[in-house]
């Protein structure tokens, strides 16, 4: 699944992600980009990343179990499946 796709699902669905961490440890992640579900207020991101480079080698996404906006790399997801809520 590529970023465009994988940010779509996203934006429409909460997903369960395992991925590998920089560290090599594996790690699963319950998150969304689903706009009723994220926190308040929603920053765009063009003004989330104004100080940074566009990476689009890496999604950022909102945690559900952790409440807080974390990442992972595109190229280290090992599975990504829709939760039924």
């Amino acid at each position: 699944m590529n970023r465009d796709d994988m940010k779509a699902t996203l934006l429409k669905n909460v997903c369960d992600v395992r991925f590998t961490k920089v560290d090599g440890t594996t790690r699963d992640m319950r998150c969304t980009l689903k706009e009723d579900l994220l926190p308040e207020p929603v920053a765009s991101d063009t003004e989330i990343n104004r100080n940074r480079k566009p990476n689009d080698s890496v999604q950022v996404v909102w945690d559900l179990d952790k409440k807080a906006w974390r990442s992972f790399r595109i190229d280290s997801v090992l599975e990504m499946q829709l939760v039924a809520l």
